[in-house]
């Protein structure tokens, strides 16, 4: 059987909220990536994010990154923490082309495990600034469960039809 990547879901911001959530995902595939797509309302400057999985706002996260913004580089090491640090992961609506990409990779999404692996990377840019943003994050529920949502929270409303999309692999 060759590999698959199919399209599972997705949700798109309204521009009122500076949360999204996408929820209901099928436990169909061995693997899931997550491709979060945010920009702040007209006016407000690039910030952070947090996502959470199943709801779980619960210091069971941990997280190694590090992160280039401009020309500064620096790394960050976060254990028992509520949620996954997105630094500069909702793009600014300061200038034209400025948006925040993120993508996250599950392995075992659908298995009831300890300690699903993720990897995030994210980037805004506008040709003459931007950052870069990697990591290596962990997610050890108390309770072993299966992803069924993951929840994209901003310091800022989100632009209207910014999204979160998931995709389903499959390997043989």
């Amino acid at each position: 059987m060759a590999a698959t990547y199919d399209f599972l879901g997705k949700v798109t911001a309204s521009g009122s909220a500076a949360v999204m959530t996408l929820s209901g995902i099928p436990q169909t595939h061995k693997d899931i990536e997550f491709i979060f797509q945010a920009r702040s309302v007209a006016g407000n400057a690039a910030s952070g994010a947090d996502i959470t999985l199943n709801g779980d706002t619960s210091s069971v996260y941990h997280q190694t990154a590090w992160l280039k913004n401009g020309t500064t580089m620096y790394g960050q090491q976060q254990a028992n923490i509520a949620h996954f640090d997105i630094g500069f992961g909702q793009g600014p609506a300061t200038g034209d082309g400025m948006m925040g990409f993120t993508r996250i990779y599950i392995s075992d999404y659908a298995s009831a495990v300890d300690h699903p692996g993720i990897y995030q990377s994210t980037s805004w840019d506008n040709n003459s600034t931007g950052a870069m943003h990697w990591g290596g994050n962990l997610y050890a529920p108390g309770s072993p469960a299966a992803i069924t949502s993951v929840t994209w929270t901003g310091v800022y409303n989100i632009e209207a039809n910014c999204g979160i999309c998931a995709y389903g692999i499959n390997y043989s």
